[in-house]
C-alpha cells in the first residue's frame, strides 16, 4: 500500500496532465461523423474497408477494435472518435514526460530525483500544446493525425528514455524502432522523426560533439531516404518483377511473386539475425532494426487482403502488387517537382501514354492498359527550384497573385520561384498556421491572402492593424466569429524565452536545442519544402504541421522552466515560485483553453450526419445519387453503411468515374443495393482510359442513348477497342421509370472517359431507377444533363422538363413533404464553423428553401411558404458569414408571407452587419468604386424593404450611406 501511494505520488503530475487532457477532449468530442475524411475512416474502420491512399492499416485495426465496443451502430462513430481522444490525451502525457527528460538533460544530474520545478514547467508546457488550435481540432474527430502524433510522441519519449538512462537496456531502443515501424501504418509523416532518433543513437554510442552531431544528422537523412524511397516508394518493385515473371512467364498463380518476395525478405532477415547473433553485434543490430521496421511495413498487407474481398469502400481496389504500388505511392494524386521541373506556363511539345498492369482473371495473366499521359516540354521551360509548376488555371492565377508575375508575358525566373516560396508556401501556408496556434487567429474563414479571411491576429491593435485593416471598425467575419481567438502573443513569448535559454551557455542546453530544433525543422520548414503546395487548396492544411507545433510547445515548456528557475533563484521562495507557476499556467494553457473552448467544442455537432441523412432521404426509392467531392460523399458513405440509412440508394462519385477500378466497382452489388447497369463493356473502358471521344456537331432526330453507346462499343467483343474515332451523336433520348421520354443534348465537343462513364450510368439505368444529383456537383462536370435537372428535396432529379399543372401540383406537394419531414438539421450548437458553413452553402440548403417558398407563394399557399422560411432560419440561423443576398431574399419573402416581425428582425441584423462591413472597408482604405459595386444595389434593395417594414432608423442609416457612397 505504501509503495503504491509512493508510486502514485511520483507519477501524479503526469497522470494529472493526462486526466485533464482526457476530460477536456472527451467533453468536447464530436458525437458522430464530421466532415472531410472522418466519414470514410469511420466506415472503413468499422468494417475493415479500404480508404483513400496511402491507407492507414494500424489506424483501421485500432478503429475496428474501438467500434466493437460500441453498443449499437449509432454509437460506432462516437467510439472511433474516442480513439482520437485517447491518442491525443496520451500524446500530451508523453509530451510531459519528454519535457521532464529534456529538462533533466539541462540540469545534467541524471541520478537526482526530478525537481518539482521541472515537473511544473513540463506540465504547463504539455498543456500549452494540449489546447493549441490545430491539435485540439484533430483530437475530437475520427482522423489519422491524432494517432499519428501519438506514435511520434511516444517514440520520441522511448528513444529519449533510452538515451538519458545510464546503462539503459537496449530493449528501449528496439521498442523505439518497432514503434517507428508501426507508425508507418498510421501515417508516413512519422518517418520525418527518423533523423532525430538516429542523432540520439549516434550521441549515445559516440558521444555528443560537433562532428558526431553532423554525422548523426547525415546518417539520419540517409536512413530517411532509404525508408521513404527505398521501402515505401520502391519496396514493392522487386515483387512486381517477380510477379510478372512467375505469373505471366511461368504460369504460376496470382500473388506468387509477392509471396516469394515477402518470404525472401522475412527469411533473409531471420537468417541474418541468427548467423550474426553474438558473433557480429553490429550486423545483428542492423538485421534486428530492419526486421522491426518491416514488421510495421508488413501491416500494409491488410490493404490488399481486404481489397480482394471487394468491400463497399475499396478505393483504388489495390488487390494486387501493381495496384498496391500505386496505392501506397499515392499515384492518383500526381507528383510535384522538387529540384528541377517545368514551370506553370510551359507549353507541351510532346506527350506519351503511360501504362499499368491489371489482372485478367479469364486468362490468369497481367496485361497492360492505358493509365495516363505524360507531357514533355521545351528544355528552356525546365527551371531550378520549381515552386510554380501546376498548369491548372486557378493555380496559375494564384501564382501570379502571390509573385506579381505575368505568366503569359514573361518566363518565371528563380527570383519569382523564391518569392512565391517565401510569401505563400512559407509565409501563408506555414507561418500563418504557426501564428494561429501561438499568437492568435482572426477567424476560421479559409484565407487566400485577403485581409478579412483566416489571418493570424494577436489582439494587439497596433500590430494587427498593419495587416488587417481598421481595428476600430472591424469586419463582421471577425467580430462575430467564435474562432476569433486572441492570445496576445503570450505563448510565443514563452517559446522565444525557451529558445534564448537554450542558446545561452549551460550544461545540456545545446543538446536539447538540437533535438527540438531538428524535430521542428523536419516537421515544419523542411516539410513545407517537400510538399511544394500550390495555392487555393480545398481546405486549410495546418493539421499537417502539428508535430512542429508540438516541438514549439516544448520550447515553450523550456521557456517556462527558465522563468520559474529565475524566480526561484532571486526569490529563494518556493511559495513565490509556485504562485509564479500558477500565473504562467493561466497565461499560457489557461488562456488558450478559455478562448479556444467555444469553437473547439463539437459535443453538439451533428450537421455532417444530419445533412447526409437529409440528402439520402431526398432521394426516391432505389435512386442513383451522383456526388462530387469529399464533403458530400464521405458522410453519405458513413450514414448509409454504418447507420444503415437508405441502403437502397446507389451513391456514385463523379470525381472517380474516370478510373477503371471505379467503373468495375459500380458493376458490383453492395449490401441492400444491386449493381448498376453499364452498356459499354469493361474492355472498352480498359482500352480507352486516356481517349477523348469527338461529339458530332450535326443535329438531327434524337437517338436512344443505349443505341449510341452500343454503336460506340461495337467490335469490343472481337478484341478491338471499340470505335473511339466515331463521332458521338449529340442528341440522346432516354426513357424514365414512369415511361416518359427525356431528351439530352450534349454540349461538349469531346467527351473524356469519365464523361462517357457518367452518361453510360445515366442512360443504362434511368429507365428503372430515378437519377439524382447533390447540389455540390459542379455543373460543368455533367455536360448537358444540367438542363434536365429539377429541384427535389436537397438534391436535383433528372426529369423530362415541363410538367402538366396536375403533375406540377403533385410534385410541389411532395417537395413540401420532403422539406418538412425528411430534411432535418438538428441544431444543438450555437455556432457553425467554416467547414459546416461551406457544406451548408454547397448543399444548396438556403436555395432549396427559397425556391420552395416562392413556388408555394405562386400556388397561393403563403402560410406554408412562411413555414418553410422559418424552418430554414431555425436550422441555419442568420450569421454574417452567410451569403447576404440570400438572407435579403429570405427577409423579402418573409415580408410577403405576412411574417413581418421575423422579416424586421432579419433586416435589422442584415443592415447592422453590412453597415459595419462597409465602415471597415471604407476606413481600411478600400477603393470607392469597389464599395459601390459591392454595396449599392444591395443597400438599395435593403433600404426599400426597410421602408416597407416601417423600420425608420435602419432606413435613414441606409439612405445616408447610399447618398455618401452611391450618389443616391
Amino acid at each position: 500500500m505504501h509503495k503504491g501511494l509512493k508510486y502514485l505520488k511520483k507519477k501524479f503530475p503526469g497522470l494529472l496532465v493526462l486526466g485533464v487532457s482526457l476530460f477536456v477532449y472527451g467533453k468536447t468530442m464530436a458525437p458522430t461523423v464530421s466532415f472531410w475524411d472522418s466519414g470514410e475512416f469511420i466506415a472503413s474502420a468499422a468494417m475493415l474497408q479500404v480508404p483513400h491512399p496511402p491507407g492507414a492499416p494500424i489506424y483501421l485495426l485500432l478503429g475496428r477494435l474501438f467500434s466493437i465496443l460500441a453498443p449499437g451502430p449509432t454509437y460506432i462513430a462516437l467510439f472511433i472518435n474516442f480513439l482520437s481522444v485517447a491518442a491525443s490525451a496520451f500524446t500530451v502525457f508523453f509530451v510531459f514526460h519528454i519535457l521532464v527528460l529534456l529538462l533533466r538533460m539541462v540540469r545534467n544530474q541524471e541520478q537526482e530525483p526530478v525537481h518539482w520545478v521541472e515537473q511544473l514547467a513540463a506540465g504547463v508546457g504539455a498543456l500549452l500544446f494540449a489546447f493549441t488550435d490545430s491539435f485540439w481540432y484533430s483530437a475530437v474527430e475520427a482522423e489519422v493525425y491524432a494517432l499519428s502524433l501519438f506514435f511520434s510522441s511516444v517514440t520520441l519519449w522511448v528513444f529519449l528514455k533510452w538515451y538519458v538512462g545510464r546503462g539503459a537496456s537496449p530493449r528501449w531502443f528496439y521498442l523505439g524502432v518497432f514503434l517507428l515501424g508501426l507508425s508507418m501504418g498510421v501515417h508516413l509523416l512519422n518517418l520525418l522523426m527518423a533523423p532525430v532518433f538516429v542523432l540520439l543513437f549516434v550521441w549515445k554510442v559516440y558521444g555528443a560533439g560537433i562532428k558526431t552531431t553532423l554525422l548523426g544528422l547525415l546518417i539520419g537523412f540517409v536512413i530517411l531516404g532509404v525508408l521513404f524511397f527505398g521501402l515505401i516508394s520502391f519496396g514493392l518493385w522487386p515483387a512486381m518483377k517477380l510477379e510478372l515473371l512467375l505469373v505471366n512467364e511461368w504460369g504460376f498463380f496470382q500473388h506468387s511473386g509477392v509471396l516469394l518476395w515477402l518470404i525472401f525478405l522475412a527469411g533473409a532477415i531471420a537468417f541474418g539475425m541468427i548467423i550474426s547473433f553474438k558473433r557480429y553485434p553490429l550486423v545483428h543490430m542492423g538485421f534486428t532494426i530492419a526486421g522491426l521496421l518491416l514488421m510495421g511495413w508488413f501491416s500494409y498487407l491488410m490493404i490488399p487482403v481486404r481489397a480482394s474481398a471487394n468491400p463497399d469502400i475499396n478505393m483504388n481496389a489495390p488487390d494486387n502488387v501493381f495496384s498496391m504500388h500505386d496505392y501506397i505511392n499515392r499515384t492518383q494524386y500526381g507528383s510535384r517537382p522538387l529540384v528541377v521541373g517545368s514551370h506553370a506556363w510551359a507549353q507541351a511539345e510532346d506527350w506519351k501514354n503511360i501504362d499499368k498492369y491489371v489482372f485478367d482473371s479469364e486468362d490468369s495473366v497481367y496485361e497492360k492498359i492505358p493509365a495516363g499521359t505524360v507531357f514533355s516540354y521545351d528544355p528552356d521551360d525546365y527551371v531550378f527550384f520549381p515552386r510554380m509548376y501546376s498548369r491548372q488555371s486557378y493555380h496559375q492565377e494564384g501564382y501570379e497573385w502571390w509573385s506579381g508575375l505575368d505568366g503569359e508575358a514573361e518566363t518565371p525566373r528563380l527570383a519569382h520561384q523564391v518569392d512565391f516560396f517565401l510569401k505563400y508556401q512559407v509565409g501563408h501556408s506555414y507561418l500563418r498556421y504557426l501564428m494561429w496556434n501561438f499568437a492568435g487567429r482572426q477567424n476560421d474563414d479559409q484565407g487566400h491572402g485577403d485581409i478579412v479571411s483566416g489571418n493570424w491576429a494577436s489582439g494587439i491593435g497596433f500590430i494587427d492593424g498593419q495587416m488587417l485593416g481598421s481595428r476600430e471598425h472591424r469586419h463582421s467575419g471577425e467580430t462575430y466569429s467564435a474562432s476569433a481567438n486572441y492570445y496576445y502573443g503570450l505563448p510565443l513569448i514563452f517559446i522565444l524565452a525557451g529558445l534564448f535559454f537554450l542558446l545561452s551557455k549551460g550544461p545540456g542546453r545545446k543538446k536539447v536545442l538540437m533535438i527540438l530544433g531538428t524535430v521542428f525543422l523536419m516537421t515544419g520548414p523542411l516539410l513545407v519544402l517537400y510538399l511544394n503546395q500550390p495555392p487555393y487548396e480545398p481546405r486549410e492544411r495546418d493539421y499537417v504541421y502539428v508535430a512542429s507545433f508540438m516541438a514549439l510547445a516544448m520550447f515553450g515548456g523550456v521557456g517556462i522552466y527558465a522563468l520559474l528557475r529565475t524566480v526561484l533563484h532571486f526569490s529563494k521562495s518556493f511559495l513565490t515560485t509556485g504562485l509564479s507557476g500558477l500565473l504562467l499556467l493561466l497565461a499560457g494553457p489557461g488562456l488558450l483553453f478559455s478562448v479556444n473552448l467555444n469553437d473547439h467544442d463539437r459535443s453538439e455537432r451533428y450537421l455532417a450526419r444530419d445533412l447526409a441523412m437529409s440528402q439520402l432521404r431526398s432521394c426516391p426509392a432505389g435512386s442513383v445519387l451522383f456526388t462530387y467531392g469529399d464533403n458530400d460523399t464521405y458522410p453519405l458513405w458513413y450514414v448509409q453503411q454504418v447507420e444503415m440509412v437508405r441502403p437502397d440508394v446507389k451513391i456514385v462519385n463523379i470525381g472517380l468515374l474516370h478510373t477503371f477500378w471505379y467503373q468495375q466497382y459500380l458493376r458490383n452489388s453492395q449490401k441492400g443495393n444491386g449493381a448498376l447497369e453499364m452498356t459499354l463493356p469493361e474492355n472498352f473502358y480498359r482500352s480507352n482510359a486516356v481517349t477523348f471521344f469527338p461529339v458530332s456537331s450535326i443535329f438531327s432526330a434524337p437517338v436512344e442513348g443505349i443505341k449510341v453507346l452500343n454503336a460506340l462499343g461495337a467490335g469490343i467483343d472481337a478484341g478491338e477497342s471499340g470505335n473511339p474515332e466515331e463521332r458521338i451523336h449529340p442528341q440522346w433520348e432516354m426513357t424514365l421509370p414512369d415511361g416518359k421520354k427525356m431528351e439530352l443534348t450534349l454540349d461538349q465537343s469531346y467527351l473524356s472517359i469519365g464523361d462517357l462513364a457518367l452518361l453510360d450510368v445515366v442512360a443504362s439505368n434511368v429507365h428503372q431507377r430515378p437519377v439524382c444529383f447533390t447540389r455540390n456537383v459542379e455543373v460543368a462536370s455533367i455536360g448537358g444533363l444540367q438542363n434536365l435537372l429539377q429541384p427535389f428535396g436537397l438534391n436535383m432529379k433528372l426529369g423530362p422538363g415541363r410538367l402538366s399543372d396536375e403533375e406540377a401540383f403533385a410534385e410541389l406537394e411532395l417537395r413540401w413533404t420532403l422539406f418538412s419531414d425528411s430534411i432535418s438539421l438538428l441544431r444543438g450548437e450555437p455556432w457553425f464553423d467554416n467547414t459546416c458553413r461551406q457544406a451548408l452553402s454547397t448543399s444548396g440548403y438556403r436555395e432549396t428553401a427559397l425556391t420552395l417558398a416562392r413556388e408555394l407563394m405562386e400556388a397561393g399557399d403563403e402560410e406554408r411558404a412562411g413555414a418553410v422560411l422559418k424552418k430554414s432560419l431555425r436550422e441555419w440561423p442568420f450569421s454574417p458569414m452567410q451569403d447576404q443576398d440570400l438572407m435579403l431574399q429570405t427577409a423579402q419573402l418573409l415580408q410577403l408571407t405576412g411574417n413581418v416581425d421575423q422579416a424586421a428582425g432579419l433586416v435589422s441584423n442584415i443592415a447592422y452587419v453590412n453597415l459595419s462591413d462597409l465602415y471597415f472597408f471604407y476606413y481600411s482604405g478600400f477603393d470607392l468604386q469597389y464599395l459601390k459595386q459591392r454595396y449599392c444595389r444591395f443597400f438599395r434593395d435593403l433600404h426599400r424593404l426597410a421602408k416597407q417594414l416601417e423600420m425608420d432608423r435602419q432606413a435613414v442609416e441606409l439612405e445616408m450611406e447610399l447618398q455618401r457612397i452611391c450618389s443616391f
